[in-house]
């Protein structure tokens, strides 16, 4: 998503609080967490969890947060036009 890169690190930020809004709202629960791993989304005793590494960069914990959001069926869920946006660009 090249154009994530040209953001400054208040709008990815706040790109982000919005794709963490919309992931909590679709029953997921975001973690941030530190260690020698990849971020990735994971079902724990059928609890929704998604882990983010905190050291990976702004622009690529959006990018993942939009990768997961691509999977799932959002036809009946109100997404901010900016988020769809984004959603859609990856699907294409």
């Amino acid at each position: 998503m090249k154009s994530l890169r040209k953001l400054s690190k208040n709008q990815l930020t706040e790109i982000r609080d919005k794709l963490e809004d919309l992931c909590t709202r679709l029953g997921y629960n975001i973690i941030y967490g530190q260690g020698d791993f990849k971020d990735g989304t994971c079902l724990v005793q059928s609890e929704r969890k998604i882990v983010i590494n905190k050291f990976t960069p702004l622009d690529l914990q959006v990018e993942f947060l939009v990768k997961i959001l691509v999977q799932l069926d959002l036809k009946d869920v109100y997404i901010l036009p900016e988020i769809r946006r984004l959603i859609e660009e990856q699907n294409s």
